[in-house]
Order: structure tokens, then sequence, then C-alpha cells
């Protein structure tokens, strides 16, 4: 209970003390999204822009039905066992769970396809960015995919016909969750956000609801 305290109380704290503290949005950048279903956290981005193109890495042929291709796709990175066997928390089973908690290389990046997004107050936040600001978060992104020898991206079904997992690079663990993950790939990029995030609050907190 004494651990589980101090784990508490360290994402409490990460999530407090921002990192790239004089970080501001531009007014003219290119426009993101943070999105949370309560649990995980992604990033939203354009599939193509003039500043970075996913259309050679996430084709069009990998969905079932090509016409349901986005404009926009939500990406975000975890591990696998939980993904694939975890539609519900009541599916969750207990070892892929120790397995998340102390540590695996079995992750994956899942990419759902979205066209034209708008914000929403309680569960996906608009940001917008510099050019450079996004391609450095686009770069750390495709870094994660595990690519084959052929450097193609290796796709698998998802949970329905709009979403799809890929093969990826990275160790997951209690310290290194999904949302630590959609932290880290923004702070590194500069932009404003916690030190240290595992869930979800601490990284939403950094993306509030605009107010028009």
């Amino acid at each position: 209970m004494a651990l589980i305290a101090l784990y508490l109380l360290a994402a409490l704290t990460g999530s407090l003390f921002p990192a790239n503290q004089n970080w501001k949005s531009p007014e003219d950048g290119i426009e993101l999204f943070i999105e949370t279903n309560g649990v995980h956290t992604g990033i939203i981005m354009p599939i193509w822009s003039d500043t970075h193109d996913w259309t050679p890495l996430l084709r069009p042929e990998h969905l079932s039905d090509p016409s349901l291709y986005g404009s926009h796709i939500l990406v975000g990175w975890g591990h696998e066992g939980v993904y694939r066997h975890t539609r519900e928390w009541t599916d969750l089973r207990i070892g892929d769970a120790l397995s998340a908690v102390f540590g695996s290389e079995e992750v994956l990046i899942h990419v759902y396809h979205l066209k034209f997004p708008q914000a929403y107050p309680h569960y996906r936040r608009s940001l917008k960015v510099s050019e450079a600001e996004y391609r450095r978060i686009a770069a750390a992104i495709e870094t994660r995919f595990a690519l084959d020898h052929q450097q193609h991206s290796q796709p698998s079904p998802g949970y329905g016909r709009y979403d799809l997992f890929y093969q990826s690079n990275g160790h997951y663990s209690a310290f290194n969750t999904c949302n630590n993950w959609t932290n880290d790939i923004l702070k590194q990029a500069g932009v404003r956000t916690g030190h240290w995030t595992p869930f979800q609050g601490g990284v939403m907190r950094w993306f509030p609801e605009r107010q028009e």
C-alpha cells in the first residue's frame, strides 16, 4: 500500500510541474487534438499537410474498406496484451495486467481514422503547434513503428472498421505508460506539458477547454 501511495503521489507531482514552461501556442499553427477515452490518451493529426505526409506509412489499403481512410488519424501506443484482449475493463486478464505493470516489449501503435474531427469539451482538446514542433512530433512517432525489411509498417485488425494496430518499438511499464508516451512525444517537441504523466488526467490538464 505504501508503494502504491508513493507511486500515485509521484504521478500527481510529475503531472503538476511543467516541462517547457515558456512554450506558447502559435495563433496560426497546425491544429492537432489531444483525445482521451478516460483511460488512454492519443494525438490527432492531419493525414497530410505541407509539413508532414503520413500516407507512405499508413496506406489506405491497410483498411478493409479504403473508403474509410480519414482526413486525420488518432495515434496512441500501448501494451499489446491489454490492447488486444481488453475491449472493456472487465475483460482485463491478470497476466496482461502484471506484464503491463512490471514491463514488456510487446507493444503496439493504435491508429484510428477520422474525418474532419472537432474539439469536444470532455474528451478532445484542440492544440496548435508550429511547423517545427509538428515535424518533431511526427518524427518521434514514426520512429516507434517497427518496420519490415522493405521498410513497410505491419498492420493488423483493430476493434472495428476504422482502426488498426501496428507493430511497434518500445518498452511498456508502470513507469512508461500509454499516457506517458503521449506526454513524452509532446514534451520532446517542445510543447508545455507535465514532466511525468502515467494517467490520462495528467496529460489532459495541460490542454484546457477553449473558451469561445
